[in-house]
């Protein structure tokens, strides 16, 4: 029996000793539970600081966005609006029965003697032979018309033996555009 009670008495050591293990592994479970929840909770609490401090700011940026987007879409009605304005103008410049004057008129601002002129190929009624009689007439200046016609709305190209000077409707209508955008304030 001596046996048997050195063989119980070594099993309820183990017993114990593997109690109280069980006993030390689970109050470092829990205290690094406790640890970890308590970490996760502050990581938790800065996270909400963080947010919002920066949803305001998130905010402020996207309202920015959109007013900025906002504006360009106004911006590119207005272009669109205003580039139609122009194109109505250069319409109604054609239609009127100045128009061949104002040929005449842009053909003395920069005429030089022997310059070819170009008419565009959307004014073929017009009479291009008057045009530059009237025009050699008054700069007495020699010209001649071009047998190409040029590809522009309306106006003339000139072409001269050092250089070609384009007074086409577009061209001369962008400078006006572009000096100071007179539609764009009649408009806005």
């Amino acid at each position: 029996m001596a046996k048997q009670e050195l063989l119980d008495k070594i099993i309820s050591d183990a017993e114990e000793r593997a109690k109280e293990i069980v006993a030390e592994a689970e109050g470092k479970a829990a205290s690094a539970v406790a640890a970890a929840e308590e970490e996760r909770a502050a990581l938790l609490d800065n996270a909400r600081k963080i947010a919002s401090t920066a949803a305001p700011e998130t905010i402020r940026r996207r309202k920015a966005m959109a007013e900025l987007e906002g504006r360009k879409l106004v911006l590119a009605e207005k272009q669109a609006l205003i580039g139609e304005a122009y194109q109505k103008a250069l319409l109604a410049v054609k239609k009127s029965d100045k128009y061949e004057a104002l040929l005449v008129k842009m053909i003395l601002s920069v005429a030089e003697d022997g310059d070819t002129v170009v008419f565009a190929a959307s004014d073929a009624k017009l009479d291009h032979q008057k045009i530059l009689a009237e025009a050699m007439k008054q700069g007495k200046i020699k010209l001649t018309e071009d047998k190409e016609k040029g590809s522009f709305a309306g106006g003339i190209v000139l072409r001269g033996k050092d250089c070609d000077k384009n007074l086409s409707l577009e061209v001369e209508i962008e400078n006006l555009r572009s000096e100071e955008d007179v539609c764009a304030k009649a408009l806005f």
